[in-house]
């Protein structure tokens, strides 16, 4: 059944294929882990080279540390700007790892991915980096980057967030997690954001145990204890969970928000037999593709009367929230396609789905 509610909902889905995904949203961050990275894999690099740690005495010698020099560096997450190269003193010195870098750039992604969705290990980095470099680095190098990536990453997650938003979008995704002696399902909450310049940005999201009224609500009160008060909000979009609703309109009770439609679809399908999915789910989506809200509200009153006897639950089923469908048609017709749903975030979730089913389920969170 549910494969059949993609198949008719398809045209929904071409609203977000030119969004980019989590990954992409989180560029200029994962830019400054690789830099760092980099960075750390030279040290280890030169370290080698001169068979000698920083800061020793040892005697005799060859050569000296003498500094750094900057180069840049071409990645897939774009220019790579001032990286420092460390340098010797007498021997020229070519860092291994630029022969290597293209070859190898992809599992330091993936390891910066690792880091933020599913913790960071001194096991995972050291294993990485081995990988790239050809040799095994030392256990304090190892320890030294995972502290340092694990630190950036909480600082995303803390830092002050800019009251600039226009829009929301909150929504939550389920993934397997590892855990001790069995694998658990952990929820993502995401919350995106536009601006009133229109741009787009990945705000915050949360690992959380579920999607309970407990876990969405601290999700949300976050985004308002870091900065976000919603003096600029015009609307908030969420999925179908009534935790998030609830959560949503416990800290931001004034601002208006919008249930969405691909959500909404789904639910009514399921409730409909293979036979009639097709012709109700059709004549539904013209409810939101109406030029107003006066003419929505008389497509809906018919589709009502054309169905209800039919297939009374699924008629129940968009019943009862359909005044927060229609809150979209309050806004300008030029925005209305990009509010009614939450694909702003349904796109970068498909992307996390298409990484996730590989591997199975996620190691347990490191604490």
């Amino acid at each position: 059944m549910q494969d059949l509610t993609q198949l008719r909902l398809k045209d929904l889905w071409k609203e977000v294929k030119s969004q980019d995904d989590l990954w992409e949203d989180l560029k200029e961050q994962s830019k400054e882990y690789l830099k760092m990275l980099i960075e750390g894999c030279l040290l280890e690099d030169q370290f080698r080279f001169l068979s000698l740690p920083r800061y020793s005495r040892k005697k005799p010698r060859l050569d000296y540390r003498n500094g750094y020099y900057k180069r840049d560096i071409e990645s897939s997450l774009g220019l790579i700007e001032n990286i420092k190269v460390p340098r010797n003193r007498i021997t020229p010195y070519e860092p291994s790892l630029f022969k290597k870098y293209n070859r190898k750039e992809v599992k330091l992604i993936d390891l910066i991915k690792d880091a933020f969705l599913s913790g960071l290990s001194t096991r995972k980095v050291g294993e990485v980096l081995e990988n790239v470099l050809g040799y095994k680095i030392s256990a304090a190098t190892v320890s030294n980057i995972a502290k340092t990536l694990d630190a950036k990453v909480r600082e995303f997650h803390t830092k002050p967030i800019e009251d600039k938003y226009a829009y929301l979008f909150l929504d939550g995704i389920n993934l397997n997690v590892k855990c001790i002696n069995t694998r658990n399902k952990k929820t993502v909450l995401a919350c995106y954001g536009i601006t009133e310049k229109g741009d787009r940005e990945l705000i915050s999201f949360r690992i959380e145990k579920s999607e309970s009224e407990l876990s969405c609500y601290l999700f949300v009160d976050s985004l308002f204890r870091r900065g976000l008060k919603g003096s600029n909000l015009n609307l908030i979009v969420i999925d179908g969970s009534s935790s998030l609703k609830l959560a949503v309109k416990t800290v931001y009770p004034f601002t208006p928000f919008q249930r969405c439609w691909v959500h909404k679809l789904r639910n009514v399908a399921v409730k409909l037999p293979k036979k009639g999915t097709e012709d109700c789910l059709k004549a539904a989506k013209k409810i939101y593709l109406a030029d107003c809200k006066k003419d929505a509200v008389l497509i809906y009153r018919k589709w009502v009367e054309a169905f209800k006897d039919r297939y009374p639950k699924a008629v129940a089923c968009l019943e009862k929230d359909i005044e927060d469908l229609l809150t979209f048609f309050d806004f300008p017709k030029n925005i209305r396609v990009k509010i009614r749903t939450t694909n702003i975030i349904e796109r970068s979730f498909r992307e996390v789905r298409g990484r996730t089913r590989p591997i199975g389920c996620f190691e347990m969170r490191q604490v």
